[in-house]
């Protein structure tokens, strides 16, 4: 069988994130590449790629080990959690290459023997994660994974998460928006889905129109920016959509 290569990285940043009433942020990256052969001679493989950043000053200890706990969970899931990001990200490595042989290497012979017809078992997938703004007391950070496992394309999903610069605990809408903001942000949402497309004429193409805050938010200087995965709103071919509102029409709003 093909040897691996793996590389693994990590290093401070040299950029800090700015933030309205903490000063700056530190944060560092973890890098890694993986390019694992499913079997010797073969051209399928499972390609793995993580670039996230983990903020690690700027917030009290505690907090930032919550966020940083936290961000371990949604990345590689809960039973990486215990661990520190390099060990996590060599751990969750392990664990889905071990899983990429044990799904396709008896299907490759299937496919080697005849019994079953040519297909690709090459499995990509790309993890990315940064802080993305801040609000007051809150800050925003931002997920974004791609998988390939197969079939006509792969899909993007991009995940926005908060949290209580103090405490480090998540902040969901509903802890954000005040009771009662359903109706109106959807009116909002809705009213600059326009200026979200590439052109204004593809809301004819849109699933629906009238667009509900789906949880899926993240904050920064200009507003609060929620974000519609493929699929979720409207078809593949019109990508991700992110729609922002400005902090002044979200006054009494939260």
């Amino acid at each position: 069988m093909k040897r691996a290569f793996f590389s693994l990285g990590a290093a401070l940043c040299a950029g800090a994130v700015l933030v309205s009433c903490n000063g700056t942020f530190g944060t560092q990256d973890y890098v890694s590449h993986a390019a694992i052969a499913l079997q010797e001679g073969g051209t399928d493989s499972l390609v793995l790629d993580i670039n996230v950043s983990y903020p690690v000053s700027g917030m009290d200890k505690t907090a930032l080990g919550k966020v940083g706990t936290f961000l371990t969970a949604e990345y590689f899931g809960e039973e990486y959690a215990g661990l520190d990001p390099a060990e996590a990200i060599k751990a969750y490595t392990d664990d889905i290459t071990a899983e990429y042989r044990d799904e396709n290497l008896g299907i490759a012979q299937d496919i080697e023997d005849g019994k079953i017809p040519s297909m690709t078992l090459r499995h990509e997938e790309y993890i990315k994660g940064e802080m993305y703004g801040s609000h007051k007391n809150i800050f925003s950070y931002k997920t974004s994974k791609y998988v390939f496992a197969g079939g006509a394309h792969g899909m993007t999903a991009e995940t926005a998460f908060n949290f209580d610069m103090k405490t480090g605990e998540p902040v969901v809408e509903t802890d954000f928006f005040k009771e009662g903001y359903n109706r109106k942000l959807t009116g909002l949402l809705s009213a600059h889905l326009p200026e979200a497309l590439e052109s204004p004429a593809d809301t004819s193409m849109m699933f629906i129109r009238e667009i509900e805050p789906n949880g899926n938010f993240c904050v920064s200087k200009e507003g609060v920016t929620y974000i519609y995965n493929q699929y979720e709103i409207a078809p593949y071919a019109m990508g991700i959509i992110r729609i922002t509102i400005p902090w002044e029409e979200l006054e009494g709003l939260y």
